[in-house]
């Protein structure tokens, strides 16, 4: 049944809305104003409130998620970054520098591309490659992430890491929401 203005339609034909037995009173005299009831206030700014989160939420998520992004790239570039340690006992075989310098690029990149809004497809995507990247230093220094040989308890570099879980469904929640589809499907309905 779809609804069309005042009037609902049914197969072909017109039908009348349904009228209530009773009519609610809406408001309240006091004087020369009316005044609402206090139920129908708190409807009206609940669901505005609402409308704003719907319309707000996803860009906010993607504007701070590009700003930690941005920031935590900075701090490597600058080699100010408190991970450099870990990556040295995690990374050993690599020249750390360098690759701190070039973990920094790409999450400068990824920052940058989701605070624009440019190439946010590659974006989300590099997001979650980078991301699941940062798995494997689970696997290559295990003693550095969990307390005594654990899985289940994990130390403050194990937590650290284990937050990115949280930032790539937050990338994934980006991507499903803002990323527009490559070619238009017909809907059916």
């Amino acid at each position: 049944m779809k609804v069309i203005s005042t009037r609902e339609v049914a197969g072909d034909r017109e039908v009348a809305p349904l009228r209530l037995a009773s009519r609610a009173r809406l408001h309240a005299n006091i004087g020369d104003s009316i005044v609402p009831p206090p139920e129908m206030v708190v409807s009206y700014f609940h669901d505005y409130l609402l409308g704003l989160l719907h319309r707000w939420s996803v860009p906010a998520l993607r504007l701070a998620l590009g700003l930690v992004f941005l920031w935590f790239g900075a701090l490597k570039l600058f080699g100010a970054s408190p991970i450099m340690k870990m990556l040295e006992h995690t990374y050993w075989f690599l020249p750390v520098r360098t690759f701190a310098i070039s973990i920094g690029v790409w999450e400068v990149l990824i920052g940058a591309c989701l605070m624009s809004k440019r190439a946010l497809r590659a974006a989300v995507a590099l997001l979650c490659l980078h991301l699941a990247g940062t798995f494997f230093a689970l696997v290559l220094a295990p003693v550095l992430f969990f307390q005594d040989g654990n899985l289940l308890r994990l130390t403050a570099e194990g937590e650290f890491v284990m937050k990115n879980m949280v930032l790539m469904a937050a990338a994934l929640v980006i991507g499903g929401h803002e990323v527009k589809p490559l070619r238009r499907t017909p809907k059916f309905e």
